[in-house]
């Protein structure tokens, strides 16, 4: 049984711990970039506050100095202590004394001093610390904040740079997460007009959460090591568990790593030697129609611009059901073309007409332009929700 002393003593104990844990706490936390760069930012313009107390200082003392010891009026001693600090020089506004020119001596004299002091802190701010780019860069990562349906990259390589590339040429934006500081890679992706990036591990929840992406519509990767995909995939769908609203690409040497990456949260995994592989075969059996192939390739892969595949679900007990392709009429509607049907037991049917009817569970794969099909894919979704009618 404690003595009323040693439950008190224990008391004072707990306080003094919880004090200094809290007092402490901060060296242990984490700092994103967004919060660092606005520390080191406002850090930064706090070394201006000495030499501009210092400026208004002299002003104030030169502007009482004259109006006491020369009897001048407010606005011209402020003026004389102006133009005199600054030297700007234009003389005597009005005639001094002996006691007024040697209090000009050394007013000019501490001006010029300070003057000389703020600009050599401006120089270092600007030049040795770089202010500016942390400005821009701690402004971008707001502006990051309030994207939507944006796509990041994680890693810029050879890969990355394509893959901008071809979104950037659909009108998609995208964020680029790098994993350190280089100002190489900042110049290329300037190059590439490539505005908004991420500096910090990928595999972390804050760098991702910089990126933005709660309103993300995907993620690549475009690392070939197996670990560090397997750490960003992980984390990525742990922040965005739905599949379906949350797409997550990925890059493997081998089937197994693809295997594994998509049990852990990928929605697609590319293998390139696959892809490659199966590109020369195709140029290889197909030698006559080489012009053909490398269309419907461009258009598979989505590297054509101008035309595009795209796919809709017909959902069972939708008022689709049971329409027929020449009551929907999207080639009239939206200038689109259903070119198959793929069947719930997995058949492809080709041989489709206006007259078809359309079932639950079909999938229809439309060819359009890009902006044709986003428009026919909207009115289909309101149509299949009750939103729309056919008419």
């Amino acid at each position: 049984m404690l003595t009323r002393r040693q439950r008190l003593r224990r008391k004072l104990w707990q306080i003094a711990r919880r004090i200094k844990r809290k007092k402490y706490a901060y060296r242990y936390k984490e700092l994103n970039r967004l919060e660092y760069l606005e520390n080191r930012f406002f850090q930064l313009l706090t070394r201006l506050r000495q030499p501009l107390i210092l400026i208004i200082l002299v002003h104030y003392v030169g502007t009482i100095g004259y109006m006491a010891l020369e009897d001048f009026p407010p606005l011209i001693a402020f003026y004389q202590t102006f133009i005199g600090i600054s030297t700007i020089g234009y003389g005597e506004i009005l005639p001094l004394d002996s006691v007024g020119r040697l209090f000009t001596i050394f007013l000019d004299f501490a001006g010029i001093t300070t003057f000389f002091y703020a600009t050599g802190v401006l120089a270092e701010l600007f030049f040795k610390e770089d202010i500016l780019n942390i400005y821009r860069e701690w402004r971008m990562l707001k502006e990051i904040q309030k994207l939507k349906g944006h796509y990041i990259i994680v890693g810029y390589n050879a890969i990355a740079r394509e893959l901008i590339r071809f979104l950037k040429d659909r009108g998609l934006r995208v964020v680029v997460v790098l994993e350190e500081e280089s100002p190489k890679v900042k110049k290329e992706l300037e190059l590439e007009h490539v505005r908004y990036y991420v500096i910090g591990k990928p595999y972390r929840k804050s760098t991702l959460y910089l990126a933005n992406i709660k309103h993300a519509k995907g993620l690549i990767s475009t690392y070939m090591d197996e670990a560090t995909n397997i750490s960003i995939i992980v984390t990525a769908r742990l922040l965005r568990p739905d599949k379906d609203k949350f797409e997550i690409i990925g890059i493997a040497r081998t089937y197994e790593t693809a295997m594994k990456l998509r049990e852990l949260g990928a929605n697609h995994v590319v293998v390139p030697d696959h892809i490659i592989a199966g590109r020369i075969a195709a140029l290889i059996f197909h030698p006559h129609t080489f012009v053909v192939a490398n269309i419907l390739e461009k258009i598979a892969f989505g590297e054509e611009s101008e035309i595009d595949l795209a796919e809709f679900e017909i959902l069972p007990g939708s008022p689709l059901e049971g329409k027929t392709l020449a009551e929907l009429d999207l080639r009239r509607r939206f200038g689109v073309t259903v070119v198959a049907i793929k069947h719930p037991d997995g058949s492809l049917d080709l041989s489709i007409h206006g007259g078809t009817v359309l079932h639950g569970g079909d999938v229809l794969i439309l060819l359009g332009r890009p902006d044709d099909l986003e428009k026919a894919l909207e009115w289909l979704e309101k149509v299949q929700k009750g939103k729309a009618a056919l008419t």
